[in-house]
């Protein structure tokens, strides 16, 4: 008789401390709220009281009581910056190999046939190869989505 009055007690405090959650959460923080009304509504959070939580957007702040909210989740952080270093050193570690290597047997085709491109030696090859990594890898990074959703709250 006592488990299932202790089971309730602790499902009770679960939920109200995921809204706790909430109300600790600064003021501007980026969330999206999930409502049983519309489709998931994201905006600036200006304030989450017991019974309601508010959005700051472009029209105006946009409440929502506890009860029609379904879940809420904040976006993660983005990392464009450590995505473009490390898509930097990557696509130049691997532009200057593949330039390279396709200096390396142009050079190695030039002398056994001639050709029509025949100035492209390691050097050249490796340098090209280094530019067109750089410009590569640090775009791929720079544009490489990594700011995920995370729910912090579901009713």
């Amino acid at each position: 008789m006592l488990l299932p009055i202790l089971s309730l007690a602790a499902a009770a405090q679960t939920s109200a401390s995921k809204w706790d959650t909430l109300k600790m959460l600064a003021p501007g923080t980026e969330v999206r709220v999930a409502s049983a009304n519309a489709k998931p509504i994201q905006g600036a959070l200006e304030s989450v009281t017991d019974s309601d939580l508010v959005l700051r957007q472009a029209g105006g702040p946009k409440s929502f009581g506890r009860t029609q909210i379904l879940s809420v989740s904040v976006k993660g952080k983005d990392h464009r910056l450590r995505n473009a270093l490390i898509g930097l050193g990557v696509g130049t570690a691997a532009g200057l190999a593949i330039g390279y290597g396709i200096g390396h047997a142009q050079a190695n085709n030039c002398s056994n046939k001639g050709g029509w491109f025949c100035g492209l030696d390691e050097g050249a090859g490796t340098v090209v190869g280094g530019v067109a990594g750089i410009v590569g890898g640090t775009l791929t990074g720079v544009f490489w989505h990594t700011g995920a959703w995370r729910k912090i709250y579901a009713a």
